[in-house]
């Protein structure tokens, strides 16, 4: 498996963002006891789909890197929003691999399940299959400092698009009512008012799976 120094290096170059800057947010992620430690050569710390998916959330969800913990904090204590995602949620994917994830699981959860699958589960095997056939696509959205965040996946065998939307659980109601009040995303309100929102695609989503995939 990946080790830290590749992990970073990965999502640097699959994001844009400036390796320095990656390498200072995975250190606090370190700290905060939310990237698998280790010691160095023959010990040295092994990354897993989690310890990823929480950089990459860290990256896309704080807009400094000193809110990085925060960040991947916020987004593990998301539930999914069932009045903004696809019906069946995962199941329509027909991948099984995401299928088994349970109804209420968060961001961070979703995106873990979604690089494992990409790396050595169901989505593997359809990209494999499927390279030349069906253009792949995936959408991974999150605000820094609304807690709002999305996965999308298009491009799936059965020809379905599968939408999946997070919310903080005990904002789901709230954050309804607001947003059709005020027409915009519920921000913190102890949070400027300058609010971004970041994206990847299956660019970084493969580059992760293909990460992890080689070093096993």
């Amino acid at each position: 498996m990946a080790n830290p120094s590749q992990l970073v290096r990965t999502l640097s170059e699959a994001t844009g963002v400036a390796l320095a800057t990656v390498v200072d947010i995975d250190r606090r992620l370190v700290k905060a006891n939310l990237r698998s430690k280790g010691g160095r050569g023959l010990h040295a710390a092994r990354v897993t789909a989690l310890d990823a998916s929480r950089l990459l959330t860290a990256i896309l969800g704080s807009a400094q890197a000193n809110l990085a913990a925060s960040a991947v904090a916020r987004y593990a204590a998301t539930q999914v929003d069932p009045a903004r995602s696809s019906e069946k949620l995962f199941s329509a994917s027909g991948l099984g691999d995401l299928v088994d994830l349970p109804a209420q699981h968060s961001f961070v959860d979703g995106l873990a399940n979604l690089i494992s699958s990409a790396t050595n589960g169901a989505l593997a095997r359809v990209i494999r299959k499927n390279k030349k056939i069906t253009p792949l696509f995936f959408e991974i959205f999150a605000f820094t400092q609304a807690t709002y965040g999305r996965i999308r996946l298009a491009g799936l065998p059965n020809g379905m698009t599968v939408n999946i939307e997070y919310l903080p659980a005990p904002e789901l109601k709230s954050w309804h009512q607001e947003k059709e009040e005020r027409g915009s995303a519920k921000i913190s309100e102890h949070a400027g008012d300058l609010e971004q929102s970041r994206r990847v695609t299956e660019r970084t989503i493969l580059a992760l799976a293909k990460l992890l995939a080689e070093e096993r």
